[in-house]
């Protein structure tokens, strides 16, 4: 099933990935998979594995 973002969370999702992959060409210390997970994170997209890190939190 595929997770359907708010236009104005895919622009800034959209921009944020096209930011890191510019800033991890042209930097030495920070990698391309930080400033992605960075930037999906910001998206509110994360991986199964900080499911229990937001357990019994309301939204």
């Amino acid at each position: 099933m595929p997770t359907f973002l708010s236009p104005e969370t895919y622009a800034t999702l959209i921009a944020d990935l096209s930011s890191a992959f510019t800033s991890a060409a042209h930097s030495t210390t920070h990698s391309l998979h930080d400033l992605l997970a960075e930037a999906l994170a910001n998206a509110d997209v994360l991986p199964e594995a900080c499911r229990a890190d937001f357990a019994g939190q309301t939204i």
